[in-house]
């Protein structure tokens, strides 16, 4: 049988820290032991180099053979322990040749890995547990914040594990690292407030931090222990994310070592399912503590957590209070009636809501403005920007300088915005500024160095200096905090809804005189509709009759051209008493709610059809109709006129080519599904086509059928006023429906109404 192991030795041919492969390194450190076994088989596939030193057996000897037949006596007490469900989060401890071990567990595919550290009995009884718990207590209330409850915390993990120097580590939004708090040994030099760049905890260790929130380095020094399975002529590798013996990076021993560390503790702190720091610990000789230590030190860790968002609410909570009492002065302000200037004046709050340092009000196009603001040129070019990049209605930033090219020039006033949209981005906003607060920030070593590669081997290396090194920041505000960018935008949108109803108001004003100009107008029509249907009637009256009777004269002194003259009085005349007969049922076309009564269309229609019985023979032309609605309410003489109107069309309107074909159908339809017609969307309507097989008309034309005076054909053959389709429309808005005309692609033109029956 052959052995190989799989350490992982591509290390040196990687580009980046971030695509070094560490959760596969194919080795562990030495002061444990580490196996591999089949979960169903219970054959052992892997082992650690130096397994002899806890088994008195070779690798060879254990590699493929069952975990029980190595144990034997001991197996029955490990097998109840690794069927736990708990087994990778409770140490279990065993007696091995004569040796005592602690054990944890846990499964990664078809394996279970199993590792065995040497145990010191060390046992935390209940009554230290409940020390440690009363003590916390103790300290969150001692603390008045977060950074003096995280310096409690560094100072009671330190006197809990006994190492040099504890470090609450803070990430930033870029994973940037701040020592926010620190607990050390006299002697050592202070890190505090110190800086690391995110290079120093790449990507791939920050998800293995997420993953397993202890790791312990007992001694930089140490040689890696490989580890060994069968050759079987393929490449193999084993998943350590979750194991504590886990081999370290090699960059980040080199790291430890720049930096004088000898062994090393860390503890994720997670905060929302995000790595939001570490608690590091720091020895300068090599050091290892028990499982019972460590799961005390891990419960500051969860300690400290489960209070990293109290507090951090709580601080927030105290900013909103202050904030609170700025914007209800400013809310209180808003619905004065008054002119927008001196009401803006008034806004004595309207800095200090959110902390800013200056602020302009675009209303309308003219500027208002408080404190430190750009020149109105800068303000127009700033918001130039924002119409053509920012797609929502609120930004805020602190770092203008990273978005907007601009922001160099006007980094004295506004380093940092906050900006609201109360309308059209360049006529109506909001936006607050903060002036440029240059900071200093101490990093540990110079960051933009900290991974080099070596000039000789080629491979990735930290840096060696961890000398203070200061980076002067520009360009950038004091950061917004949540409660000022709210506050900013409860006051905006407060401010936005004063603007709409300002110009709803307006535009109620507005209408309403246009609204009675309009009745004045109707009125007036009204009475020239009156006129015209009255006053003309007699006079055209006259006129019919006396030319009626000179041309019914038998004298011979009457010449011809007098007959045709008197022959065109007649016709004009006639049409103009149809025009005015016409215009009066248009006037009188209303929808008075006393007129609806229950009736049966199929009446209304067949008296229509009665009506036209000459016309319908004389042209041959075919009518069908189905059944319509015989329960509804109608003004019955409205719709027998526009059944009148649309039928009298069809006949007028026929093909000389072929019979008139005409149909009328109907079913339900609901308003939210007829697109050529505005309608109630969650009202049903009755839908009566009017379809025949006619001259039809031109489509591009269809939406001024309905204008009154408006003939679809000019032919003179084809007599009207250019009213009856107008009169229909009207009768249709009385009943709260539609009609819509549409050109049939073949031949003829199909009218629809839309008569609501609920």
């Amino acid at each position: 049988m052959k052995i190989k192991d799989i350490v992982n030795r591509g290390v040196a041919k990687i580009n980046t820290c971030e695509s070094e492969p560490i959760h596969i390194p194919g080795s562990i450190q030495p002061h444990g032991f580490l196996l591999g076994v089949n979960k169903k088989t219970n054959t052992i596939e892997f082992c650690s180099a130096n397994s002899e030193l806890l088994f008195d057996e070779v690798p060879a000897d254990l590699l493929g053979h069952s975990l029980s037949s190595v144990l034997q006596k001991e197996w029955f007490e490990l097998e109840s322990y690794l069927l736990s469900p708990n087994s990778a989060f409770k140490p279990f401890s065993l007696k091995i040749r004569g040796g005592s071990y602690d054990i944890i567990s846990h499964t990664v595919n078809h394996l279970r890995i199993i590792e065995f550290e040497a145990s010191n009995n060390d046992r935390q009884e209940d009554s230290e547990l409940f020390e440690q718990t009363r003590e916390f207590v103790l300290l969150i209330e001692r603390a008045r914040s977060l950074q003096q409850l995280c310096q409690n915390i560094a100072d009671e993990t330190r006197k809990i594990t006994g190492y040099d120097r504890v470090m609450i580590y803070r990430f930033d939004r870029e994973y940037n690292g701040e020592v926010y708090a620190e607990s050390k040994r006299e002697g050592l030099e202070p890190f505090f407030g110190l800086h690391y760049p995110h290079t120093d905890i790449p990507a791939q260790a920050r998800a293995l931090y997420m993953r397993q929130q202890l790791r312990i380095i007992a001694n930089v020094d140490y040689k890696p222990v490989p580890l060994l399975t069968i050759d079987e002529g393929t490449e193999k590798t084993l998943d350590l994310s979750d194991v504590g013996l886990r081999s370290v990076s090699p960059i980040h021993i080199q790291y430890l070592k720049n930096m004088g560390v000898m062994a090393t503790l860390t503890i994720s702190l997670i905060q929302d399912g995000k790595l939001w720091g570490l608690i590091a610990c720091h020895h300068m000789q090599a050091k290892t503590i028990s499982f019972v230590i460590r799961q005390r030190a891990l419960l500051q860790a969860h300690f400290l957590s489960s209070q990293i968002k109290v507090r951090q609410v709580a601080e927030e909570h105290e900013v909103n209070i202050q904030v609170e009492a700025h914007l209800q002065q400013l809310l209180s302000k808003i619905n004065a009636e008054e002119d927008f200037s001196l009401k803006f004046e008034q806004f004595s709050s309207l800095l200090a809501v959110c902390g800013a340092s200056g602020v302009i009000i675009l209303h309308r196009g003219e500027f208002f403005e408080k404190g430190l603001v750009p020149s109105r040129e800068e303000i127009t070019k700033l918001l130039g920007w924002i119409d053509n990049n920012i797609t929502g209605i609120n930004f805020a930033t602190s770092a203008l300088h990273t978005r907007y090219p601009g922001a160099e020039d006007i980094s004295q006033y506004a380093s940092g915005i906050v900006y609201h949209s109360l309308g059209r981005p360049k006529e109506d906003c909001i936006i607050w500024f903060r002036e440029e607060v240059e900071k200093t920030i101490n990093w540990a070593g110079n960051p933009n160095k900290a991974v080099q590669r070596d000039g000789i081997s080629n491979m990735l290396t930290p840096r060696t200096s961890f000398a203070l090194w200061k980076e002067r920041v520009r360009n950038q505000s004091k950061e917004w905090c949540i409660a000022e960018v709210n506050a900013a935008s409860r006051f905006a949108t407060a401010l936005q809804n004063h603007f709409h109803l300002l110009h709803l108001k307006s535009e109620d004003f507005r209408l309403r005189i246009l609204n009675d100009k309009l009745q004045k107008a109707n009125q007036e029509l009204s009475n020239i509709n009156w006129i015209t249907s009255h006053d003309l009637k007699e006079p055209l009256r006259k006129i019919q009759i006396f030319s009626s009777r000179i041309a019914g004269t038998k004298d011979q002194s009457i010449s011809e051209e007098i007959k045709q003259s008197v022959d065109r009085i007649q016709k004009s005349t006639k049409r103009m008493t149809d025009l005015v007969n016409d215009i009066l049922t248009y006037s009188l076309t209303e929808g008075r709610k006393s007129d609806f009564t229950k009736s049966d269309l199929n009446v209304i229609l067949e008296e229509v059809l009665k009506s036209f019985e000459e016309e319908i023979l004389e042209n041959g032309a075919i009518i069908s109709a189905s059944l319509l609605p015989q329960n509804v309410d109608v003004i019955p003489h409205q719709i027998q006129q526009l059944f009148t109107n649309l039928i009298g069309n069809a006949l007028k309107f026929s093909s000389p080519d072929r019979k008139l074909h005409l149909s009328i159908t109907c079913n339900k339809t609901k308003g939210i599904d007829v697109v050529d017609a505005v309608l109630l969307p969650r009202v049903s309507y009755y839908k009566i086509a009017v379809v025949d097989n006619g001259i039809g008309f031109d489509p591009r034309l269809h939406q001024l059928l309905f204008n009154i005076f408006y003939r679809g054909h000019n032919d003179p053959q084809f007599k009207g006023t250019g009213i009856g389709l107008a009169i229909s429309k009207k009768i249709m808005e009385n009943h709260k429906g539609a009609i819509t005309a549409q050109r049939n692609n073949d031949q003829g033109a199909t009218f629809t109404l839309y008569l609501p029956y609920n």
